[in-house]
């Protein structure tokens, strides 16, 4: 039993190690040794525990945004009755949060950031456990607010925008304005969270008008309104 529960324990050294260390150099400069040292193990430790460098990344990004989406829920709380605008700007916010989080849970937003900057082949391996949530939620969100005629590819480019003004942030934390550095993380969470909404809207609505001059989109189609206070 004690053995297990040593076994345990290293495992847990591991991940932990694994996360600081992906977060900081990602996952090409991030070396097995340097992560068996961070987490005072030996040298097999990743091979014994979790087979391979690659799983035990992959294991990092599935514990790093458990993590995430138990602290700060995509949906903020809301309920299922809620209007695509809130719920849009329920998931701006919970994006921010998480990029913005200065604890060990910041830890997941570099490992995203670092991922974006040098795709891995190690990402397919969580991709749809990770990644494919928060993009059935976005689409679904803008499907809702340009209208069910949109094409396919207008709902993409409309989503993967507000995803990367989310992460845009992420890429510039502790290089913002002057101004922005000056205030408190709340304050700069809010105003954050209020311009990227209403930029997002007001992206929705330009894009809205080429889609009902669509010749296949019948004339008289709701209009997308925008509450953005």
């Amino acid at each position: 039993m004690a053995e297990r529960r040593d076994g345990l324990a290293t495992k847990s050294h591991l991940l932990a190690a694994a996360r600081r260390v992906f977060a900081e150099k990602g996952y090409r400069d991030a070396t097995s040794g340097e992560i068996c040292s961070a987490a005072r193990a030996n040298a097999a430790s990743i091979n014994y525990h979790f087979g391979s460098k690659e799983k035990l990344y992959a294991e990092v990004w599935k514990e790093a945004f458990q993590e995430a989406i138990d602290r700060y829920p995509l949906d903020g709380g809301l309920g299922a009755d809620a209007s695509a605008e809130a719920r849009l700007k329920a998931t701006v916010q919970s994006l921010l949060r998480r990029m913005l989080d200065s604890s060990s849970l910041g830890y997941a937003g570099q490992i995203v950031l670092m991922e974006l900057a040098n795709p891995t082949e190690a990402l397919e391996l969580v991709k749809q456990d990770v990644i494919e949530p928060l993009r059935r939620r976005m689409h679904a969100i803008v499907r809702e607010l340009v209208g069910p005629k949109a094409a396919e590819e207008q709902v993409v480019f409309c989503a993967i925008s507000i995803i990367h003004q989310c992460l845009g942030f992420g890429f510039k934390k502790g290089k913002l304005p002057a101004m922005l550095e000056s205030l408190d993380k709340e304050t700069l969470l809010v105003s954050l969270t209020e311009h990227i909404y209403r930029f997002s809207v007001g992206g929705i609505r330009a894009v809205r008008p080429q889609v009902n001059a669509a010749p296949h989109v019948r004339s008289g189609e709701c209009v997308f309104r925008a509450e953005v206070g």
